[in-house]
Formats: C-alpha cells, structure tokens, sequence
C-alpha cells in the first residue's frame, strides 16, 4: 500500500480505497527506497504450493512487517485497526505476478510464503478454519483438497475479471567490494528483490457471489463441508491405493 508518514493513528473509513488506487507496475527501488506496486484485473495468476502453515497474524490488512511476540498483547507487533478472529493455522502459498523486467527479464516474479486470511476466507467460511487446527502440517489429504480448491479458484477469477494485486518492495543498500575501506563510497542497491503482496482479491467482487456464480458455490467450504471433503479424499486415495495394487499384482 502506499506509505503514510503521519504522528496520529490514521483509521481506515472507505472500504473501496484499494478500487482507486492506479495501477502501479511492480520495479525495483533504488537503494534503500520502499515502493508500493498495484495490478488490477491481473488475469494470469499462478497459485501453487499450497501447504498449512502457521499463521502470523490474524488480521485482514498485514504485511508482517512486525510479527515478533504476541499480538494480543503487544500493540508494537500488529499494527491492523480490525481482527475479527486469531487463528493458529493458514494457508501458505507460492505467487507468481507480474513485475517490470528490470525486477526480472521474464517480466514475472515467484513470491513465497503469501499468506492472507482475507484469501482465505473466499474459500473457507462459517468457521471452517477450525478444521485446520485439527490437521498435522504437511497431511496429504487435506493438501490435495485445499490445493484442488486453490487451483480451481484462480482458474475461474483469471477467467472472469481477474485479481486486484497490492504490495511493496524494498530495496537493500549493500557496499560495492570494490569501495571495501572508502568512507566516502555509496552504498549501492541489493540485486535480490522480495516484493511483498499485502493485497489479493478478486478484482470484481461478483466473480465470487455463490448466489450468482454456480461454480464458486461448489468450492466454499463450511466447517462440515471441508470435514467431509477430507473424508471423501480419503476415501478416494484408499481407493486409488487399492487400484495400483490390483494393477501390480495382475
């Protein structure tokens, strides 16, 4: 987001600020330098990797800029004006988005470790979250659901409007070998960039209306809804399990 430097708390009041940001291609800083990057109705978004994770934070707004300690009680280490639910489990994603070729020469960039409970929360409602509380990291059946509903939701928001993309970058200043000893010698930028997606939704909100978009209706998931799509992944795997050893020993 852009920055604000300001000595009093600035609350947000208007929902829809992000809608009137300008699009702001993603480049990299000069040395030191903090950039904010936009993309709106971004229509090629790649999603993978997508695991449980620990959460950092539970607000809807945060770019783990200060995650240290405890948020709910350290006022320093959180800084969203909204939480509505702290939860210890999330899921944790790869991004591919676009950046401009001075970031990369293919024009497209790898984010690790995305983790957004507003994305989240397309997909998992009425608490379905908890669910996840209940799973071991790395569990191989709730990552082929979650990672089947991932897919399929970029598929069909990169079909429709495409996804709003929000984040900032900061270059690092290093010293040039060279200059080793000169005290009079710049400090030149960082060659590695590590964008940071504050924001990823879909650009028009209607692409994710269940009332009106079939298709998004059948991947939202409740709490009994992922619960039983874990047991009929299981059950799936047991069968395709059997199917293989059938097939060896025939």
């Amino acid at each position: 987001m852009p920055l604000l430097d300001n000595f009093t708390r600035v609350y947000p009041v208007k929902c829809d600020v992000v809608d009137a940001l300008p699009a702001v291609p993603l480049r990299k800083p000069e040395a030191g330098e903090t950039k904010y990057f936009v993309y709106h109705s971004y229509k090629s978004l790649k999603i993978g990797g997508t695991v449980i994770s620990n959460s950092s934070c539970g607000g809807r707004f945060c770019d783990r800029q200060s995650v240290a300690g405890d948020t709910n009680s350290s006022p320093v280490a959180c800084g969203c004006f909204y939480r509505k639910d702290k939860y210890k489990i999330i899921m944790e994603h790869f991004l591919r988005i676009p950046c401009n070729a001075d970031v990369d020469d293919s024009k497209k960039i790898t984010i690790a470790e995305f983790k957004s409970l507003r994305f989240d929360e397309i997909l998992f409602q009425d608490g379905s979250h908890r669910v996840f509380e209940d799973i071991e990291h790395g569990d191989p059946i709730a990552t082929r659901v979650i990672r089947d509903r991932v897919m399929k939701l970029v598929e069909l928001v990169n079909k429709a409007n495409g996804w709003t993309i929000v984040g900032w970058v900061r270059t690092g200043r290093i010293r040039d070998a060279n200059e080793e000893g000169n005290k009079d010698a710049t400090d030149i930028a960082a060659e590695d960039v590590k964008p940071h997606v504050t924001y990823l939704y879909p650009s028009n909100p209607e692409d994710i209306n269940p009332t009106k978009v079939p298709a998004f209706k059948e991947l939202i998931l409740t709490e009994e809804g992922f619960r039983s799509a874990l047991k009929k992944e299981a059950e799936k795997v047991k069968r395709e399990g059997e199917e293989k050893k059938r097939k060896a020993t025939s």
